[in-house]
């Protein structure tokens, strides 16, 4: 019954899909008066349907069915002059499994919703963009964005390696100032992450992010061709559950370069780790964190374009990733290779399904294959 209702949704959310888009909730000279007319708010999100099967044990949600981060995302923006305007952004993850109360298709304990994103700005067209808040840290928006274009992404980059995503700045990091200008065939990055709050990071561990700051380059070596560099450094102090504090300095030294040819989507990323990917075993004050690491990723895939009614476009593709973690007492490593097929079926509608091959040092992790759906409004 339950997976009925599954279905029942899927076919729900895909026949809604075929008469939207984005939402314009209010347009820009929508109001005549001189204090609205500037103003305009759009609304979308994404829907993610998403099944797993691993080759080892899982829990019973993976292969019945849940929700593979669904978002919802509000846009404003409120034009001062021609140059300048005032801008925010608001994303909010919604489990709709848990939101229904499909018991077997969420975690045990998962949320129904959760802030994503959420800031505010101000952009002007020649000396560039400043937002605050809780946003796309440094290295994610320079190097990781660019690699994020397979599911099962994301085991040797940074975004989803470090102790927290949204405290140690390489994922979307809370209250975190950016700066973003282009200067002819150069994009600057630069941010600043300020002192946050003491979170728990396991049963005898808190972190607390004491402030941070981050550089990044991208560089358009020709139309097909980006180099893309970032540096982001944060200090943090751990402490015990017998009140023992340690400083951290973190580094992460990130490159990128992507080369679309034709159809082709060609990316390559190497990244450097010092103190901030967490020690896989024996973990304690003085070394919570491995010294030196480093992560490699690459893609390939190639669109074949349609054009059909429901049929837009098909993108096979293969992906590999490598994280070395060097440690005194021990090295780890995880190996993943990927072949996947992205299906594109128009009207905002895509579905992603492919294989991982995994090979970890503690052999903890098993092969698994992905199906996901990312329907668009």
């Amino acid at each position: 019954m339950i997976k009925m209702t599954i279905n029942s949704l899927i076919l729900g959310y895909f026949s809604s899909t075929l008469a939207h888009a984005e939402i314009d909730v209010i347009s820009k000279d929508q109001f005549k008066n001189q204090y609205l007319s500037p103003l305009s708010f759009q609304f979308g999100g994404q829907l993610r349907p998403q099944w797993i099967h691993n080759m080892g044990d899982e829990p019973g949600y993976y292969r019945d069915g849940h929700d593979g981060l669904s978002r919802l995302r509000f846009t404003t923006n409120y034009e001062l002059s021609e140059q300048t305007k005032l801008l925010g952004y608001y994303e909010l993850g919604i489990n709709v499994p848990k939101i229904l109360d499909m018991d077997g298709h969420y975690k045990e304990g998962a949320k129904r919703t959760v802030r994503r994103l959420a800031y505010v700005g101000v952009e002007n067209s020649q000396y560039g963009t400043l937002t605050y808040g809780q946003q796309y840290g440094l290295y994610y928006a320079v190097i990781g964005l660019k690699s994020d274009v397979w599911d099962n992404d994301g085991h040797a980059g940074a975004t989803a390696i470090g102790v927290n995503g949204h405290y140690d700045g390489a994922n979307r990091a809370k209250n975190s100032l950016m700066y973003t200008n282009t200067f002819g065939k150069y994009k600057l990055y630069v941010n600043y992450l300020f002192p946050e709050r003491a979170i728990d990071v396991d049963s005898e561990h808190d972190y607390r992010r004491k402030h941070g700051e981050g550089i990044g380059l991208d560089y358009n070596l020709n139309k097909k061709t980006t180099l893309s560099l970032a540096y982001s450094s944060t200090n943090a102090k751990m402490r015990d559950s017998l009140g023992n504090k340690k400083n951290y300095h973190q580094n992460i030294l990130g490159s990128a370069i992507t080369f679309t040819p034709h159809n082709w989507y060609l990316v390559g990323t190497a990244s450097y780790y010092n103190d901030f990917v967490p020690a896989t075993e024996n973990r304690h004050i003085n070394h919570y964190f491995v010294g030196d690491g480093y992560g490699l990723e690459g893609f390939a895939g190639y669109t074949f374009k349609l054009d059909k009614p429901f049929l837009k476009s098909i993108q096979p593709f293969i992906a590999a990733d490598r994280l070395n973690l060097n440690a005194s007492d021990h090295d780890y490593h995880a190996n993943h290779q990927y072949v996947g097929l992205s299906t594109n079926l128009g009207h905002g509608v895509k579905v992603i399904a492919e294989h991982t091959f995994a090979q970890t040092t503690d052999d903890a992790e098993k092969d698994s294959t992905w199906l996901t759906f990312f329907i668009s409004f």
